[in-house]
């Protein structure tokens, strides 16, 4: 008879029945997380690599949109999570695609203010519904009561994560 579950059910089996001691709840949990967030990534990556860019480029792109005004790169990395190296890199490739564009920081002499070209805004506001539509039917499966729990669930996770105290 075959067993329930998904893959993570089954990789916690094996690791069960390989160290039956350990406390393998949150695997249970940290790998779902990876695992959905890994096809989530792999399905919008594909449609933006159709239009050259990288899920790293399209974060930055997203950010610089929904900040409305021109960015330094350290906020930049703060927004993505991502190195100083990879904004760098990320923000070099978008300048070369004529997406995005440097300016002096007059607060920084040696800053620089990164922005979003007509190009750019146009790619991000073409692309992003496309992305939110890949989503939607990756997350297609839950149900509206299940979403909103999932979205509650995993604001709590991710302030665990970030260390940011949580009431109740």
């Amino acid at each position: 008879m075959a067993r329930e579950g998904d893959a993570v059910d089954a990789i916690t089996r094996q690791w069960q029945a390989l160290r039956p001691g350990l406390d393998l709840s949150t695997l249970e949990l940290a790998a779902r997380l990876l695992r959905a967030a890994a096809l989530i990534d792999r399905e919008t990556g594909t449609f933006l690599g159709e239009l050259g860019l990288s899920r790293g480029e399209f974060d930055v792109l997203a950010a610089l949109r929904r900040a409305g005004t021109p960015q330094t790169p350290g906020s930049l990395r703060t927004v993505t999570l991502v190195s100083a190296a990879a904004v760098t890199k990320r923000i070099a490739a978008l300048q070369r695609s004529g997406l995005v564009e440097r300016s002096p920081n007059p607060a920084d002499g040696r800053g620089a203010l990164i922005s979003l070209t007509p190009a750019g805004e146009r790619v991000i506001d073409d692309a992003f519904p496309h992305v939110l539509a890949i989503e939607r039917r990756l997350l297609g499966g839950l149900s509206p009561a299940q979403h909103a729990r999932a979205v509650v669930a995993l604001r709590q996770i991710l302030a665990s994560a970030e260390g940011i105290p949580q009431g109740g």
